[in-house]
């Protein structure tokens, strides 16, 4: 089966083509112009292995945290998409892809801006995580310094304000593309028809929007 997986919610954002677990192809988005050139680079990955959108079965997308408007475009993309195309879909915490398919206790981390990082601790390629928060870069070095777990991030920045988190690839879309793939096949993914409705975003901090709104 092939799965289209789509990672809007970083400034590396990127797409990944899989054939069951194994890439075929990825590609790389410009954080800046995402919006514009998705489809393109969606349609260019596609032609190259020879595969018609309607042979997708399964869409897999970052659900964040991460940037409000890039988790909003790979959502809106992926809702478009199985909407047409009534293939299911499943999203994925960015955390969850930055930790990767791991059996070991991870610590992923993503800077948040304001001197916070947004981390989630993950112990198995299924199931929710162990936890997922928002806290203060001191915090964070103090939680793995504490908890003595692998920790990794796929932000240069964020690992020179951290130095205990290892550095990783900032492609994420196969990671999502093999995640999503565990998640079909536990029976986690949305099917055709409701996936449109069911995907929505994993915000673990208030918009400024919202924070404004609520001041007195």
């Amino acid at each position: 089966m092939w799965t289209l997986a789509l990672e809007t919610t970083t400034a590396h954002g990127s797409l990944a083509l899989l054939r069951g677990e194994t890439v075929a192809g990825e590609r790389r988005l410009e954080s800046q112009r995402t919006s514009v050139t998705l489809f393109g680079a969606l349609q260019s990955l596609l032609a190259e292995q020879g595969v018609e959108l309607e042979g997708v079965g399964l869409f897999a997308v970052a659900d964040g945290p991460g940037s409000f408007t890039g988790v909003r475009l790979g959502l809106t993309a992926v809702k478009g998409l199985v909407e047409v195309l009534g293939a299911p879909a499943v999203a994925i915490s960015t955390l969850r892809a930055v930790a990767g398919v791991t059996a070991a206790p991870t610590l992923a981390a993503l800077d948040a801006g304001r001197g916070e990082a947004y981390y989630g601790i993950y112990s198995a390629e299924e199931g929710g995580p162990e936890e997922e928060g928002l806290e203060s870069l001191e915090a964070l070095r103090e939680r793995v310094r504490r908890l003595g777990l692998r920790a990794v991030t796929p932000q240069p920045a964020l690992q020179a304000a951290c130095p205990e988190l290892e550095l990783v690839g900032p492609l994420l879309a196969p990671a999502v593309g093999r995640l999503g793939l565990a998640a079909f096949r536990a029976g986690r993914a949305h099917p055709g028809p409701n996936a449109a409705l069911s995907l929505d975003a994993r915000y673990l901090r208030r918009s400024d929007a919202e924070l404004f709104a609520a001041v007195p």
